[in-house]
């Protein structure tokens, strides 16, 4: 692939597109494309059966509490992930969990491999991040983990389109599916063993609310009307407080089955690696910009392009809120984990940045991005 200039005469030489254009927004909430369902989809997708035997869930939360629910664990303390999600922590927290945690470096790498391997615990959660298996370093002791009869989940939330194959030696696999397309709900638990699934029927106002705002997310897209951004917004602002006081484990909505079902991951993946090549191009060398991964290995699916900013993060974002780019930080620190964290993790969550890569954009799109955080780092 070949890319016009480096990130600085990019900036340089800013291609300016119509002084009164009115862009469309880059990030958020995806939106349903109705063109891509197809309702003669019905059977279960080679990118969610390779995982094994799976259930369709609501969400990924709701996964995990039908995990808990079924589970026996020698002890009732759990091993997670100190870089982590509050929404993974909530299921354990509710079922009654005793919980610690166990560190990652800059590069989301397992460290402390012998605390990990010698804990008194009785489930040990593990993830990837971003797309990327940097959970591999943890193949030896998965082994050893689970010769103690400790039980192993993978999160492969993030690394959901990387080609790989989970360990054998976990025992369950879950998932957020809504974070990479259009959905109004989708979460999966999977485990070549079998599972015994007893699922709620889905929760009618989560799913109406998804549903109802992600129409009007798509109208907005198309009016740019305010009032209906304001609305949409407000509903997926509600479906979320409705998730989080409820993570009993409800089965995926029929829209958001045949959506998932109908999915084109082949075309996801290759926009997605597309357009992380040319941000880590146009971004790498950036003052007072860190690109985690520069390299991009064809079996990897990016879930976004991470960044830490070594200086003013919440003034950028804030900078390119205005120009209606919206790069999620992935995460705010969960308050679980005051006074857990060593100086490099906490750094994590102090200074990254997520900027959207996703099957919605064009180049054009990238470049605007990195146009605006090329004149951010110049001041």
């Amino acid at each position: 692939m070949e890319f016009f200039g480096k990130s600085i005469l990019n900036c340089l030489r800013k291609i300016t597109i119509g002084i009164n254009k009115m862009y469309n927004e880059i990030g958020s909430e995806f939106w349903i494309d109705k063109n891509n369902i197809s309702e003669s989809a019905n059977e279960m997708p080679a990118w969610l059966n390779k995982f094994g035997n799976v259930v369709l869930t609501t969400s990924g939360r709701g996964a995990l509490s039908l995990l808990l629910d079924q589970v026996k664990p020698r002890v009732k303390k759990a091993l997670l992930p100190s870089y982590i999600c509050d929404s993974v922590i909530l299921p354990f927290e509710k079922a009654g969990y005793e919980l610690t945690y166990y560190d990652v470096d800059k590069y989301f790498r397992p460290i402390d491999i012998e605390t990990i391997k010698n804990s008194n615990t009785g489930i040990f959660l593990h993830m990837g991040y971003f797309g990327f298996l940097t959970n591999q370093v943890l193949s030896d002791t998965i082994l050893s983990l689970k010769s103690k009869s400790i039980i192993v989940i993978e999160d492969v939330t993030q690394i959901l389109f990387s080609d790989h194959k989970s360990p054998i030696e976990n025992d369950f696999v879950i998932g957020s599916i809504r974070k990479w397309f259009g959905t109004p709900s989708g979460g999966f638990l999977a485990s070549y063993k079998s599972i015994n699934c007893e699922l709620l029927d889905d929760t009618s106002d989560f799913i109406n609310l998804r549903k109802i705002s992600l129409h009007r997310k798509i109208e907005y897209m198309n009016s740019r009307d305010k009032y209906m951004k304001s609305t949409y917004l407000s509903g997926l602002k509600m479906a979320e407080q409705i998730l989080d006081e409820d993570v009993k484990p409800y089965k995926v909505d029929q829209t958001s089955e045949m959506i998932i079902k109908s999915l084109d991951n082949k075309r996801l993946q290759n926009f997605r690696k597309r357009n992380y090549e040319f941000l880590a191009y146009q971004l790498s060398g950036l003052n007072g910009i860190e690109v985690i991964f520069n390299n991009l290995e064809n079996n990897i699916t990016p879930m976004f392009f991470p960044i830490y900013i070594k200086r003013n993060r919440d003034k950028l974002r804030q900078s390119l809120i205005e120009k209606e780019i919206y790069c999620p930080v992935h995460w705010s620190m969960p308050k679980q984990l005051n006074g857990c964290l060593n100086d490099v993790t906490k750094n994590i969550y102090d200074s990254i940045l997520s900027i959207p890569c996703d099957q919605r954009y064009q180049i054009e799109d990238m470049r605007r991005i990195t146009n605006e955080i090329c004149d951010f780092a110049e001041e």
